[in-house]
């Protein structure tokens, strides 16, 4: 059975130092965009509220790169295949799964710091929507 973690720190030490190092610079990101989030272990991942709504979830689990998920919590239905209406995205940094529902990669060590900044921007542009268009 899968370990369950009930804090961060729980999660973060059962990472290998490569993961932890990737987990470790998106949160960074995050705080980076919204110092105000809270963030706490929900479905097994570093998730981060705002205001009491889920909004953020790092996603390490499996081999591939770890991904930050931006939803806008559990009570709202999704339609996947529905076309977002979300425009905070103009480099198209964002992968979409859902009209509620989208996903982004860490930047890689050496992308250059506006890759960096474009992240910080999405992610900040996310936490301002409030979805009540969808």
């Amino acid at each position: 059975m899968p370990t369950r973690f009930e804090t961060v720190d729980e999660f973060l030490a059962a990472q290998s130092p490569e993961r932890r190092a990737e987990v470790d610079a998106l949160r960074a990101l995050v705080r980076e965009a919204e110092p105000g989030l809270v963030e706490i272990v929900k479905w097994n991942s570093p998730s981060y509220t705002l205001d009491g709504v889920d909004r953020l979830t790092i996603n390490a689990a499996g081999r591939g790169p770890v991904r930050l998920i931006l939803h806008f919590g559990t009570k709202r239905g999704e339609q996947k295949g529905a076309t977002p209406t979300f425009a905070g995205d103009p480099d198209g940094l964002l992968t979409w799964h859902s009209d509620i529902r989208a996903s982004l990669t860490l930047p890689p060590a050496d992308e250059p710091v506006d890759r960096r900044d474009a992240v910080v921007a999405v992610i900040q542009a996310w936490l301002a929507d409030s979805g009540s268009n969808r």
